[in-house]
């Protein structure tokens, strides 16, 4: 059961939906060509969270990346017609330093118009492939603007293997860019003996034990912070593929994958999530659950 005070604050649960095989900067991961090979496993997942999100009556933001939507769109649709924001990943799961600004804004522009498509309703928030946004790639927030997307969730304000910026805000913030206002929502991170660090998603979320995750959350909550939680569907589908890797990044990958389903239905238990979208609402209506946070101007996406 919730508890009262949980209404208190503001909490976001997260998903990155994407497949087995679309892990970053591994050399056993398969090329973009080769990806229709490759065994379909996210329906799976996807309607393993739906299930568990559906008995706790939780609404999640999912980042949907534009491929595998094109190769899913029904279960893409179920997932809008359940009640769950649909925002976008990109389409081809570049990372943004890698890619550069021309071919970056072309793959999300392209994924933002396939999801609109699909579920004829807009696609307002965006989320680069793994949190790929370094303090030397800031041209990404106009790139992401330009595109049309209203908010971005692609900043993790810590070290971290792909992107990271341990020197970004750590509250939500708005960014001013040559194509209006974009609303920046970070990923959750607390400060731990003088080091920035996250409890609260993929691999972190899997490594903590229960009581360093909570104990988190009530740091952010002390700091009128949202918990920002994210998962992959892969991470509660244990029986997935594995791909060839080091064991270092074997370990990050997949240690403790049996851990996400019951560590998700703990938090469920305790706290009341929201989607991005409605969070923005509630900041717009004058609530102080979430500091420094306001409503960007609303802008219609590039046409077709």
């Amino acid at each position: 059961m919730i508890s009262p005070y949980a209404k208190e604050y503001v909490n976001v649960f997260t998903v990155d939906v994407e497949d087995w095989f679309h892990i970053l900067d591994t050399q056993g991961a398969p090329d973009f060509a080769d990806w229709e090979n490759q065994e379909n496993r996210i329906e799976k997942g996807v309607n393993r969270l739906l299930e568990l999100l559906n008995k706790y009556s939780v609404k999640a933001t999912m980042f949907w990346l534009g491929w595998a939507a094109e190769r899913n769109k029904g279960l893409l649709k179920q997932c809008y017609e359940a009640g769950h924001e649909i925002a976008s990943h990109g389409y081809a799961h570049l990372l943004a330093y890698k890619s550069g600004p021309d071919v970056f804004l072309k793959d999300i522009h392209k994924s933002k118009m396939l999801l609109e498509d699909i579920i004829s309703s807009n696609v307002d928030g965006f989320r680069a492939a793994g949190f790929s946004i370094k303090g030397d790639t800031e041209w990404v927030f106009e790139k992401i603007a330009e595109a049309g997307y209203l908010y971005d969730s692609s900043v993790f304000p810590a070290e971290r293997g792909h992107g990271g910026n341990p020197n970004s805000n750590l509250e939500p913030y708005i960014i001013e860019t040559g194509h209006g206002r974009l609303l920046e929502i970070p990923q959750s991170v607390v400060g731990i003996l003088g080091r920035r660090m996250s409890f609260f998603g993929g691999g972190y979320l899997r490594i903590s034990p229960g009581w360093l995750i909570n104990r988190g959350i009530r740091k952010l909550h002390a700091e009128k912070r949202p918990l920002v939680l994210y998962v992959h569907p892969r991470e509660v589908d244990p029986e997935h593929p594995r791909l060839k890797m080091s064991a270092k990044r074997r370990f990050k990958s997949y240690v403790n994958l049996k851990s996400t389903y019951p560590k998700l239905e703990m938090l469920f238990q305790r706290h009341e999530f929201i989607t991005f979208r409605e969070m923005i609402e509630i900041r717009g209506q004058g609530d102080c659950r979430v500091q420094n946070m306001c409503i960007p101007e609303k802008r219609s996406y590039p046409k077709r």
